[in-house]
């Protein structure tokens, strides 16, 4: 069996592991993408702007539209680790660990612009603002340090069969926009295919 997990759904198998919710057989094969596994900046940035108002009136009315204002709990439990409570900080730490024993491969995007995509210049535009230019390579959403945690043996290219660097967003990660025409750090269709 093939677990694929995505974004926040790493903390959700991570926890319940940890939490003795359940376990996995011996054979899963367990591939981890785009997982914020010490929380996303991007969940404290919408826990700011959404309390403020920061977001101006036409981002802000989408933003409530669709659910995103008021921060729900969900994402409000995804702020990065440095700035939980210590109950919240030590299951970051369990879903870590659970996760470092238990993935067989992981796929982190590091650039928020990404493949060509309707959603690439708002995942821009959150990475900017979540990230403040600091240096930090993330994915609009998900920094790679909080992706790669517990992991090494990194590549940027797709056919190397390694855990995989990819010059794509978060949403890309998804396997949602395909394979990037050029450049072998922009395919995670082809990454995900060579990885199994």
């Amino acid at each position: 069996m093939i677990l694929v997990t995505f974004s926040m759904g790493n903390l959700v198998a991570s926890g319940a592991v940890a939490s003795g919710v359940c376990n996995f057989g011996s054979g899963v094969t367990w591939v981890s993408i785009a997982g914020p596994m010490q929380g996303s900046k991007a969940a404290n940035l919408l826990e700011e702007k959404c309390a403020s108002g920061g977001w101006g009136a036409a981002l802000q009315g989408i933003l409530g539209l669709i659910g995103y204002c008021p921060a729900t709990p969900a994402y409000l439990n995804m702020k990065t680790q440095d700035t939980v409570n210590s109950g919240l900080y030590n299951s970051f730490l369990a879903a870590q660990n659970t996760r470092s024993k238990g993935v067989s491969k992981v796929l982190c995007g590091v650039k928020s612009s990404g493949l060509v995509s309707t959603d690439a210049v708002a995942l821009s535009l959150v990475g900017q603002m979540a990230w403040n230019n600091d240096g930090t390579l993330h994915d609009g959403v998900v920094a790679f340090p909080s992706c790669s945690v517990g992991f090494g043996n990194f590549a940027d290219d797709a056919e190397a069969g390694a855990n995989y660097k990819a010059s794509i967003n978060h949403l890309d990660s998804s396997f949602r926009n395909g394979d990037g025409w050029w450049g072998a750090d922009r395919k995670p269709v082809k990454w995900f295919e060579c990885a199994l």
